[in-house]
């Protein structure tokens, strides 16, 4: 699926029929695609408005990283598509011969480490967003400050669906150092969003 040009009506409906994808992943990373375009929208609402004049510079270069940000999740959000086919090939692959059977094992286990590694991205890049959805609120468009407010609170719901498809794949995989470092950087960033989704939202006052 080409989300360049498929359409959001399109997306939708294909998430919601019996294809296999996209699914879980993919939303995590359209997710993350929302939030860091809402975080852009303040920037370039702000850019050149008066009484902004200070915060220019500043809303620019918010504008630039979440550009970059916001490709980037849509690059990842069909990668995940395709890790999900990719694994579905190696299942098929024949396993009659010891030899035949090693292979295909080796391409499984391979399979589920890239389908966690694909979440994984997501998650750590949707945690990226909160120091600018921060940003955005403190230093953008007063009149924006409830768009900043719902880039943070999709950042977390990003960072919390992708690390959850990493942790279901992180459950087959055999190689215990590849999971346990896995499951470090997570813990790391999920012990941080509620705590930054709500600071951020508390600037709201609402």
């Amino acid at each position: 699926m080409d989300l360049k040009i498929t359409t959001v009506e399109k997306f939708i409906d294909h998430t919601a029929s019996k294809a296999p994808t996209p699914g879980g992943g993919a939303i995590a990373a359209i997710t993350g695609a929302t939030a860091i375009a809402l975080a852009e929208m303040v920037a370039n609402l702000t850019i050149d408005k008066s009484g902004y004049e200070t915060v220019t510079s500043d809303m620019k270069e918010l504008q630039k990283k979440a550009s970059t940000m916001r490709s980037r999740f849509l690059a990842l959000a069909e990668e995940d598509m395709k890790v999900f086919s990719n694994f579905m090939s190696a299942l098929q692959l024949p396993k009659h011969t010891d030899k035949e059977k090693i292979a295909r094992t080796e391409a499984i286990q391979n399979c589920y480490k890239n389908a966690a590694l694909v979440p994984l991205e997501i998650g750590v890049l949707a945690a990226d967003i909160f120091p600018l959805a921060q940003q955005a609120i403190e230093k953008g468009n007063k009149n924006t400050v409830t768009d900043a407010a719902i880039a943070a609170i999709n950042a977390r719901a990003a960072v919390k669906s992708a690390f959850l498809n990493v942790k279901i794949n992180l459950a087959s995989i055999n190689d215990t150092l590849f999971v346990e470092e896995l499951k470090s950087t997570m813990n790391a960033i999920e012990s941080l969003v509620d705590e930054q989704e709500e600071t951020i939202i508390s600037v709201c006052q609402l």
